[in-house]
């Protein structure tokens, strides 16, 4: 069955993927029927509509939240994914939202993360039915718009609709994650200075891929690149924020308590290795922290972070740990949001299931995207915890369960967001088959 989709269909998948990548869906100033911004309403609208012309049924709930459902009645088998996108950044080699296909490669913002899993799983669906399978229960594919931002359409879903009895979300990576670090997101203030004023950063959960710094009593600026990466990897990026510090003369620094606070304390030590031994690390990994935005003007100065700590780890530890640091430099530090680890059974039914589909396709993908000259890794066929953070918090029977394979570069938030497109292909099979695994254990 790998790889069986068909040259029409792929040329269908290719126009929706590129419709939908061509909508620049970032959060952005709410309006009465956009919630989330007026392009992550219209992403949506889109999509339900090719769900609609595909004879699903769909429902729209206050344009935060939507889904596509098959089957008329019974429990819900859910896949759940999102389509709003972090902004592109800078350093893209073309239009980030503008569909690529080069070098057997398709390239654009949120193919990967997390649009191009949302069509490849509406294309399964679609699949599963021109075969003739009849659903056990349904099927609801259920599009978020706000999961970069809090996940609050997924607060809302819960208010107003129907739970799923199981599911998973193509919102991480392979093979199937049992458990998820973690999330605490800080704020650390002090105060302004009319000396020096620096702007780094759009999002906590994403490294900086540019800092300015200006000096407005002499006019000299300062200017400094980075390689952007997800906050949950940040090792794999360059943090343009630790960059300008460690460049910085002294003289400068010392305008800031934030920035020397900066300098002594973080710099550009991505795993928190200040903080206590017994905070760090368990079965999940280590704990990683990733300064994501720097403000400093006249009146106020603000530093964003972003930590993912271990699964048995205590979050509010960690924080006391990081204010009572801050306080040494006479900063106040605040806990923005807090999401609370996830850790399942790695012998759960539903992940068994949907590990006996990944060990199917697995050795196919690695044949289009692994390493030419390795053998297919074996060891990577074991449920897995990561640093990210997925939709699979939002309600309990989900799991996460792809899209990156583990021999994959990860590229959620990156520059030249990509994925391979015979993997892509791929996907819809795959997809297929777990829907149809969970359905029939309903």
């Amino acid at each position: 069955m790998p790889n069986e989709v068909s040259q029409s269909t792929r040329e269908k998948i290719l126009q929706v993927l590129s419709d939908i990548i061509a909508i620049p869906s970032v959060k952005s100033t709410p309006s009465p029927d956009a919630p989330f911004g007026d392009a992550t309403a219209k992403a949506l609208d889109y999509l339900l509509g090719v769900g609609n012309d595909m004879g699903f049924h769909t429902e729209m709930i206050e344009h935060k939240v939507g889904y596509i459902e098959w089957g008329d009645s019974g429990p819900i088998t859910a896949i759940l994914c999102h389509l709003d996108v972090v902004p592109a950044g800078e350093g893209w080699s073309a239009n980030p939202f503008v569909l690529r296909r080069e070098n057997g490669l398709l390239i654009g913002r949120g193919v990967v993360d997390d649009k191009g899993p949302a069509v490849a799983s509406l294309f399964a669906m679609q699949r599963l039915k021109q075969s003739g399978y009849t659903p056990k229960g349904r099927v609801r594919l259920i599009l978020g718009l706000d999961e970069e931002s809090g996940s609050l359409c997924m607060q809302r879903y819960k208010e107003t609709c129907e739970f799923p009895l199981h599911g998973f979300t193509p919102d991480a990576s392979f093979p199937v994650i049992y458990a998820e670090k973690g999330i605490l997101h800080i704020r650390i203030s002090g105060s302004g200075s009319v000396d020096i004023h620096v702007d780094a950063g759009e999002r906590a959960n994403m490294v900086p891929a540019a800092c300015r710094v200006s000096l407005p009593k002499d006019g000299k600026a300062y200017e400094v690149s980075g390689v952007p990466a997800h906050a949950s990897t940040p090792q794999i990026g360059e943090n343009a924020i630790a960059k300008m510090v460690s460049q910085l003369p002294g003289d400068v620094l010392a305008a800031s308590k934030l920035l020397t606070f900066i300098k002594d304390y973080i710099g550009f030590d991505t795993t928190a290795s200040h903080l206590p031994q017994d905070l760090r690390s368990d079965l999940s990994g280590h704990l990683t922290l990733n300064a994501g935005i720097l403000k400093i003007d006249d009146t106020s100065g603000d530093l964003y972070l972003d930590i993912r700590y271990p699964v048995t780890k205590n979050g509010d530890d960690v924080f006391r740990e990081i204010a009572e640091a801050a306080s040494k430099y006479t900063l106040q530090a605040e806990v923005l949001s807090h999401a609370l680890p996830l850790h399942k059974d790695p012998l759960d039914p539903i992940i068994q299931s949907l590990m006996e589909v990944y060990r199917k396709y697995a050795p196919d993908a690695y044949k289009f995207s692994g390493p030419s000259d390795e053998e297919f890794p074996a060891k990577a066929s074991s449920p897995v915890a990561i640093g990210g953070g997925t939709y699979a918090r939002s309600m309990p029977g989900l799991v996460a369960f792809g899209p990156q394979f583990p021999w994959d570069k990860d590229q959620a938030h990156c520059v030249d967001e990509s994925v391979n497109e015979e993997v892509f292909y791929l996907f819809v099979d795959l997809y297929a088959e777990a829907i149809q695994s969970l359905s029939e254990s309903v």
